[in-house]
């Protein structure tokens, strides 16, 4: 099933490199919106591909935030990353003097300022109208086949006091910064506005890509996005510990155990109040959850959670991960996603209520065999509210799909 993965992403990257040579106006149907990082200015992408740009050049309008949070090594790490101030008398105070990193930081605030405005302040919106009233009973978050993207789990689940993310990039710790030398760190900066430019532009990532950006620099793995997503949505990171599940889900410190994850303790500035993110490098096909279901173990020692699933390359639709799939339908208390994650025919209304948003036309051409009749069925007859943000393959607003089933 790892080859499956592979196959998609690389099957996406050639067609995106037929796309990205060519650009068009934008859609005299599309709402007025910042367009997409770095991305073609066009209809729908097809099918949900990215562009191979770094970020947009600020504008410069484009202002930093001005608040410094206090200093600890990987919070400052995470905002030195994220193109951030970092505390005064932090080791990387005079790294940011550099005005390679002031033009890491216009960029990434010019970046992160047009996701806010074409994104996560309509996310926002839609979230408190929509799914805060009906998740309030679970506290965990669990965002399987997420890679590294903690935005989008914050964005969906703020109120959440434990998130728990899986993917199958590494967790690599992360070096004192201080230490790297000039022309690599430099380099990994250009490396994180290339990696993020896909999820910042179309919601998802070209995980094929990111891991070969990060291979090239000198920070690898995922860490490096996440800490540039916790340090861009305000969250001050206390502690990060490097752990391990062994086969029972139990937790171990150090990489000694069979499945290698990361413990990140932070504060939420939205509420202040103090919060737990778990990374784990995880395969959840079937063949490997029956060498080792750690990972699963353990999420279900921390209760029905709010699930997440987002551009999940419909691997929950084929027989090799039955496992996983049974275990979210089992161990979830609602789950939020688009048409790529559980096949609807698996929420029997008697057991789930269900709730639709935005179109459902049919998956991009790349998934086109995973086609849900009864999917299309179910917009028809039940006139779903319309999106204001894109969400997975279908980047645009007026072709996105998404649906909230919660638990009777």
């Amino acid at each position: 099933m790892a080859n499956t993965i592979m196959n998609h992403w690389s099957a996406l990257r050639a067609i995106l490199i037929l796309i990205v040579s060519a650009t068009v106006p934008l859609s005299a149907q599309e709402p007025a919106q910042v367009p997409p990082i770095g991305a073609p200015t066009q209809q729908e992408l097809q099918p949900g591909t990215a562009p191979s740009t770094p970020l947009a050049s600020p504008s410069p309008a484009a202002q930093a935030p001005q608040a410094v949070a206090p200093s600890s090594p990987a919070n400052d790490a995470a905002r030195y990353l994220a193109g951030l101030p970092v505390a005064p008398g932090s080791p990387l105070a005079a790294l940011a003097q550099d005005p390679r990193w002031t033009a890491h930081a216009k960029a990434m605030n010019q970046a992160f300022a047009q996701l806010d405005q074409r994104q996560l302040n309509n996310i926002r919106v839609f979230q408190a109208d929509n799914v805060a009233p009906v998740t309030q009973q679970s506290h965990t978050c669990v965002y399987l086949f997420s890679g590294p993207d903690f935005l989008y789990a914050d964005a969906m689940f703020p109120n959440c006091s434990t998130y728990v993310l899986q993917g199958l990039e590494p967790i690599d710790p992360i070096p004192d910064l201080s230490t790297v030398p000039s022309a690599a760190l430099f380099g990994t900066l250009q490396n994180i506005q290339l990696s993020l430019n896909t999820i910042l532009s179309f919601s998802f990532f070209k995980t094929k890509d990111m891991r070969e950006d990060f291979e090239r620099s000198q920070l690898k793995g995922a860490l490096p996005s996440i800490f540039v997503f916790m340090a861009r949505t305000g969250k001050e990171i206390k502690e990060i510990q490097y752990i391990s599940l062994d086969k029972a889900g139990n937790v171990g410190q150090g990489f000694q155990g069979a499945t290698r994850g990361a413990k990140i303790t932070f504060t939420d500035a939205a509420s202040g109040s103090e919060k737990l993110l778990y990374y784990f490098t995880s395969d959840l096909s079937d063949e490997a959850i029956k060498r080792n279901s750690g990972l699963l173990h353990f999420c279900q020692s921390l209760g029905p959670a709010n699930s997440l699933l987002k551009a999940a390359s419909y691997l929950l639709h084929e027989g090799g991960f039955d496992l996983v799939r049974n275990f979210l339908l089992q161990n979830s208390s609602a789950i939020l996603q688009d048409d790529s994650g559980i096949p609807v025919h698996y929420f029997p209304p008697d057991h789930w209520t269900l709730r639709f948003f935005g179109v459902y036309t049919a998956p991009i051409d790349l998934f086109k065999k995973f086609y849900q009749a009864d999917l299309r069925k179910y917009y028809a007859e039940s006139s779903p509210k319309p999106l204001t943000f894109g969400f997975g393959y279908r980047w645009s607003s007026r072709t996105s799909t998404l649906f909230l089933a919660v638990r009777k």
